[in-house]
């Protein structure tokens, strides 16, 4: 009998531990799940605050009617077609997103002695600037500026000077750009930068 009572209170007693033993482990295994769930929100949330800002970076600035063109001091001068279309490239990449301005790269129209006609190659020029203008609200001035070389006197470099920047002038009248938005400057005695004195900029004013 007592031998039974003794199994019977052994019997009870590991129950007891067991059960114990049974509900820490499922405390320690809610436990551990929790923790688990808790990273794995916190890892999906970092993942999408992270995509979120690579999209926001991937954005870039694009032009538009709402975009005004604006003179750039530091602009370098594009003497060609594709060098002007690579600087319009860089500019836009270096424009914040959602900027409602975009500084225009130079066009540099460049000529032989004694020239003042456009080639091919320099109407392809303004072609690439003027594209640029009417992606823009184009209310800016476009600001032509002529330079010329000293090798005769005075007048005469002033005249072919103010005959190229007219002739370029004309050319975007032609293409539809009022006389509003366009302004020709006095010749200007050529900066020791630039590469030809026989030139005419084309840029914002």
């Amino acid at each position: 009998m007592k031998l039974n009572n003794i199994i019977k209170l052994t019997g009870l007693a590991l129950l007891v531990v067991v059960s114990a033993t049974s509900c820490q482990s499922k405390k320690k295994k809610a436990e551990a799940e929790a923790k688990a769930a808790a990273e794995a929100a916190a890892r999906a949330a970092a993942e999408k605050a992270a995509a979120e800002a690579a999209a926001l970076a991937a954005r870039t600035f694009e032009l538009s009617e709402a975009v005004t063109a604006v003179a750039d001091p530091n602009a370098v001068v594009a003497e060609s077609a594709e060098a002007y279309q690579q600087a319009v490239k860089d500019a836009m990449k270096a424009t914040a997103y959602g900027s409602t301005t975009f500084a225009m790269p130079v066009a540099g129209v460049t000529y032989a002695s004694e020239r003042c006609d456009l080639n091919p190659e320099t109407k392809a020029l303004l072609q690439e600037f003027l594209n640029t203008f009417n992606a823009t609200d184009k209310k800016a001035v476009i600001l032509i500026e002529p330079y010329a070389n000293d090798t005769k006197d005075k007048e005469y470099n002033k005249a072919i000077a103010v005959e190229r920047a007219n002739l370029v002038a004309a050319w975007f009248y032609a293409y539809q750009v009022p006389m509003r938005n366009v302004k020709v400057v006095c010749p200007c005695k050529a900066k020791k930068i630039d590469g030809s004195k026989r030139r005419v900029n084309v840029s914002i004013q």
